[in-house]
């Protein structure tokens, strides 16, 4: 009998050690990855994508007042990457107060709006070279329906502070017309063959197609 109760307590404590190196069932939430407090997640965790037809919008970096944002897709076979800023209208008057007419505009906030194209491409409806490489990405509105598109070699500049028309690699005719919704964060889109800049009531796009096919 004292054998037998010798047994069974052996053969308890082996089940009771095995409970206890058995990972737990169920949805146990991973807190692994969750700020203490007073603490935020990276700023790559913060970011957020939006998916479009043939392009993907990013958010680079939501710490500013104008989010840094970067867009990627294909046009005609043709990768095109644009980082941009993107201010809010926040119940400004944008065309001919805050974008003024007659002016070259970053296009954008802070640095100046940055276009990639990965191979060589021609732009507006004029049909002009551009070779493959980065450009900043500038408009002049003459008034609110006409539109120059201007790109610039020099990539990396603040605002149009330091901006050169000498450095313009090809301006282009853009086209401007009054959008159904209202934007309230100027952002690009990706639409067909077009590039396209929404801000406020106003859509600016121009079409892009492979130089070589």
């Amino acid at each position: 009998m004292q054998r037998i109760t010798c047994y069974c307590l052996v053969f308890c404590g082996l089940l009771f050690a095995a409970s206890c190196n058995t990972p737990p069932t169920g949805n146990t939430a991973d807190t692994s990855q969750t700020p203490a407090a007073g603490e935020t997640m990276p700023a790559a965790d913060q970011s957020a994508a939006t998916n479009g037809r043939n392009y993907t919008l990013t958010t680079l970096d939501t710490t500013i007042k104008s989010p840094r944002k970067e867009l990627k897709g294909k046009v005609d076979g043709v990768d095109v990457t644009i980082n941009y800023g993107s201010p809010a209208v926040n119940g400004r008057t944008i065309y001919g107060d805050l974008v003024p007419y007659g002016q070259v505009w970053r296009t954008g906030a802070n640095e100046a709006t940055r276009i990639t194209f990965a191979q060589p491409v021609k732009v507006g409806a004029e049909g002009k070279d551009l070779a493959a490489g980065t450009y900043s990405l500038f408009t002049l509105p003459a008034d609110m329906h006409d539109w120059t598109i201007i790109f610039n070699k020099t990539a990396d500049q603040w605002g149009a502070y330091d901006y050169a028309e000498a450095d313009d690699v090809v301006r282009v005719k853009g086209t401007a017309k009054m959008s159904s919704t209202q934007a309230e964060r100027m952002d690009f889109a990706l639409e067909g063959n077009n590039i396209q800049l929404m801000w406020a009531d106003m859509t600016i796009s121009f079409p892009i197609s492979a130089a070589a096919k």
